[in-house]
């Protein structure tokens, strides 16, 4: 614990020590009273730090927390450290611009938030009592919510879809798709398979020609690999431009499993703020991507469907009429999928086994001793001999024929020793017809011809009668990194949904207020450490003395030269900003210049917030002036 503390204070001197002269002299004047001169800036810091690290300093800041502060908090707890632009941009349909940035600078001026290069952090010193007020219900509603069992686009419907496509020798949705899957909604099937279809082929799992779809089964495999939950972050990830889509998805995806349910703008609000986190660019197609894996429905509120964890399928089931059902689901590396048709997908999964379906896995590479092997470690021998003995018949038919896609390879017999012996060929050939004459692999043809060159063989050119066009195998690394980053996710771990709550409105300490108004003060003063006290940075009595840190703090009506001190106090600072209350409207803006006309009427250039559209205003025009010191850095 002390070194964890001590860690924390370094960090805190860290932060202090950036600060700009203007802004670190005020919080040291406001906590520590005046300065006596000379004074060496480290000492000053070690007294903040000391100061902050005092239980009672620590319980008296805690106890200032209000529901808008936990708010705020809530925020940077969810979605990491963000500038005081994104909070207000997160917030603003929430809250109004002002009193967002009022009560932001006002987190600062308590040193709850400090500044780490214009990216608002938790004070190190208090972190981990303020994460005990964070959580998402200040951001999301108070309202409990709880997922709901909805049908989503899970690894078993995967393999239904492979299945089918297997099956049918395509991809596209039509009216029959909805009989195997019935508890889907039309329309969401519908989606889901479209968008399938779409990323599949576009990452090569499905290959397209002009014919038929088929399947890459080795890919289709590695994604069988991954659990539900990964394969939805995959799913969440793929259109997405940015650092780190998947842990995006991650971060989202297990939010919303937490909260269970939530409004339109509390989902709009966690999807741009982990965009922040991870550095995705926000798109609005989001929101639909969610609910196309059936992620989310909608009913009111977005209600999120439960990603079951690991349930373990039961033994296969097999009749008569050669279907095969179970419950649960398959375990990575399952085969049913390849040699049976999917015949329903519900809370009962059924498969039915045709002749087609059995050519159809032998074509794929799938031979009889590995089918025999699943069927007798997964079912019932009695249910299961009459279906092998099927399977042993047509294998023995299917082997009296074997046409190979590939390139005849004749030799003498020192050539066929390498080619048997080197390591480097072994994956290079395909079938050896007899000692010296090899089937070789046509996609990789240059590969073995080098390996072969190398040994020290010559190698002439290919005896073709006919010119066969040799399309080039199209690697795609892309799908095999994302699905191994996939499986290395750590799950999101969002915040509570029960923290400490702070009150509704914090009450001040009203035996500081009664020593504020006894002190020998004058009037400035006294104004002053009142406004210091309302605005909850005076905490202690060693802080009551007189000093002035904000001369003037708003000015209005006939006070024509209190309003032009402070647009000269604002002018050319950028933590500082300006209220403006004009006649038929209310401005916050950045004080860029103050000049006058030949007549003397003071104008004030200013940035107004936050399109930073560039306007004069004359000051004479404005109703009331109020100073807000909303970034401290």
């Amino acid at each position: 614990m002390g070194h964890v503390n001590e860690r924390a204070q370094e960090a805190f001197k860290t932060l202090l020590s950036r600060y700009s002269e203007d802004t670190y002299f005020y919080l040291a004047r406001n906590y520590l009273g005046k300065l006596q001169s000379p004074f060496h800036k480290p000492q000053l810091t070690a007294k903040l730090c000391q100061l902050f690290s005092q239980e009672s300093m620590v319980q008296k800041t805690l106890s200032m927390l209000d529901s808008f502060d936990q708010v705020i908090l809530s925020l940077l707890a969810t979605f990491g450290s963000l500038t005081v632009e994104q909070i207000t941009s997160l917030l603003k349909g929430t809250f109004s611009y002002g009193n967002l940035l009022r009560r932001v600078g006002n987190l600062q001026e308590r040193m709850i938030l400090l500044s780490d290069a214009g990216r608002l952090v938790f004070n190190p010193l208090l972190e981990d009592q303020l994460l005990q007020y964070c959580s998402l219900r200040p951001l999301c509603g108070e309202e409990e919510h709880h997922c709901v069992e909805a049908p989503y686009c899970s690894t078993e419907f995967l393999r239904g879809f492979f299945s089918l496509v297997a099956k049918e020798g395509k991809c596209i949705y039509h009216e029959g798709i909805s009989q195997h899957f019935p508890t889907y909604e039309r329309d969401r099937l519908k989606e889901m398979y479209q968008a399938l279809g779409e990323y599949l082929t576009e990452m090569g799992v499905l290959v397209r020609d002009a014919r038929r779809c088929t399947l890459d089964w080795q890919k289709a495999e590695a994604l069988l690999s991954l659990s539900d939950y990964q394969l939805l972050c995959l799913l969440l990830s793929r259109n997405l431009e940015g650092t780190a889509p998947l842990e995006f998805a991650n971060a989202l995806l297990s939010t919303l499993q937490t909260l269970g349910g939530c409004d339109t703008t509390a989902l709009k609000l966690l999807i741009k703020g982990f965009c922040l986190r991870y550095q995705v660019a926000y798109t609005a197609t989001l929101l639909n991507e969610l609910s196309t894996w059936g992620v989310l429905t909608l009913d009111e509120n977005w209600q999120v469907s439960a990603i079951s964890g690991i349930q373990e399928r039961t033994a296969l089931l097999i009749d008569s009429d050669q279907t095969i059902s179970y419950q649960g689901n398959c375990p990575a590396g399952d085969i049913l999928y390849r040699f049976a048709y999917l015949e329903v997908l519900d809370h009962q999964r059924t498969y039915h086994i045709t002749k087609e379906s059995m050519l159809g896995a032998f074509d794929s590479s799938l031979d009889y001793p590995t089918i025999k092997e699943y069927l007798e470690t997964n079912s019932a021998r009695g249910m299961n001999m009459s279906l092998l003995k099927q399977f042993e018949m047509l294998s023995e038919r299917y082997q009296n024929i074997t046409i190979y896609d590939g390139m005849v390879l004749s030799c003498d017999q020192r050539t066929a020793n390498l080619i048997h012996n080197l390591p480097s060929l072994s994956e290079h050939r395909l079938v050896t017809l007899s000692p010296t004459i090899f089937i070789m692999r046509r996609d990789s043809e240059d590969i073995w011809r080098q390996v072969l060159k190398h040994a020290g063989q010559l190698v002439g050119a290919t005896k073709s009668f006919d010119r066969i066009e040799i399309l080039e195998k199209k690697e795609l690394p892309i799908l095999r990194d994302r699905i191994g980053k996939a499986k290395t996710l750590s799950q999101f771990t969002p915040l509570a949904c029960h923290p400490l709550k702070p009150v509704a409105k914090a009450s001040l300490d009203e035996s500081l207020r009664q020593a504020i108004a006894k002190a020998d003060l004058s009037k400035a003063e006294r104004e002053d450490l009142e406004h210091r006290f309302q605005s909850r940075t005076i905490l202690l009595p060693s802080q009551i003395v007189p000093q002035v840190l904000n001369p003037i703090l708003e000015a209005g009506g006939f006070d024509y030269q209190g309003k032009v001190s402070l647009c000269k106090q604002a002018a050319g600072k950028k933590d500082i900003l300006l209220e403006l209350q004009l006649p038929d409207q209310e401005l916050i803006v950045q004080a860029l210049e103050l000049a006058f006309t030949p007549q003397k009427e003071a104008l004030l250039k200013a940035a107004v917030m936050p399109s930073m559209e560039v306007k004069i205003l004359p000051v004479s025009k404005l109703f009331l002036i109020r100073l807000v010191r909303f970034h401290f850095a």
